[in-house]
């Protein structure tokens, strides 16, 4: 966590880097100076803002701090030689969380310095807490990758991309071949680590900006951007690969197949359609023999 102290007397900004020697601290004179570190550093910051700067007053700056969205929370103390109650109000209304008058006392300084501090750590633990909610949200437990609710999202965002740039998309849809069998044979705790195993295939085998995701049992489906049905069925064959190769499989002596479903669409077609079309294709992959893929007619 970080100090920046904005005070345009240099008296000041000396005493507020011995004083609080122990912290990271930076000052500058100016907010025009400050405003960009505030804005580019998303870190949790400590502000002590002096109320009268050169040009952009302390107040003004804080104003446009708190109309900025930011991940991590910025904590502002205002230094003034102001001390009337409507000044205080004014300057916490401008939203500031704190107050010090000058002259301050050094140890008094330092005991706000440690509340925002902890105020701070508490917003951190905040925002991590909400973000493994997301992820919990979002992520399917077994294998890590994206849940259902969270295709919806994804495939709904990548859909609007695709129309603004003209843009193809191909889903795929997967599911192993008689994994009942795989489940009733070996167990459940072997048939996580296939399920975990064809997940590692289909992930590392797409590309940064495709969709993976586990929408069932043991079913999968694979969103990818700017892709044509050939681009998909050369995505097939690594995965096929991949899987044939996996150290893990091979120690568990278990050996699996996929069928796939591609549909290239037209992404002015709803994802319903574009999904339903390629479960049609699946579904025809596993009555054609399974271990295989089946191409749908392009959906427009």
């Amino acid at each position: 966590m970080k100090i920046l102290a904005i005070e345009d007397s240099p008296i000041y900004r000396k005493l507020l880097t011995i004083q609080l020697g122990e912290f990271e601290i930076e000052t500058v004179s100016d907010a025009e100076s400050a405003l960009p570190i505030i804005l580019q550093e998303d870190v949790p910051l400590v502000l002590l803002i002096d109320w009268e700067l050169p040009g952009i007053s302390g107040l003004d700056l804080l104003t446009k701090v708190r109309s900025h969205e930011r991940k991590h929370y910025v904590y502002a103390i205002v230094l003034s030689a102001r001390s009337e109650k409507t000044d205080i109000v004014m300057a916490l209304s401008a939203g500031a969380d704190d107050y010090l008058p000058k002259p301050f006392h050094e140890q008094e300084l330092e005991a706000r310095i440690r509340v925002a501090l902890r105020t701070l750590g508490l917003h951190e633990d905040l925002v991590r807490a909400n973000q493994q909610l997301e992820t919990l949200a979002s992520q399917d437990p077994l294998t890590g990758l994206f849940n259902r609710r969270a295709l919806v999202t994804a495939f709904q965002r990548e859909v609007q991309r695709a129309r603004r740039v003209h843009s193809a998309i191909t889903v795929v849809t997967c599911d192993l071949d008689n994994f009942k069998r795989i489940n009733d044979g070996y167990g459940h705790g072997v048939g996580d680590q296939v399920l975990r195993a064809v997940s590692r295939a289909l992930k590392t085998t797409s590309r940064g900006s495709d969709i993976v995701a586990r929408t069932g049992g043991d079913e999968f489906v694979i969103v990818l951007a700017d892709s044509t049905a050939k681009g998909a069925i050369v995505f097939v064959e690594r995965a096929q690969n991949y899987l044939r190769d996996d150290k893990e499989l091979r120690a568990l002596s278990v050996q699996i197949t996929l069928s796939f479903g591609i549909a290239e669409m037209d992404p002015y077609v709803s994802e319903e359609e574009a999904l339903a079309s390629a479960d049609a294709a699946l579904y025809a992959a596993k009555r054609e023999g399974r271990n295989q893929y089946h191409l749908a007619d392009r959906v427009e």
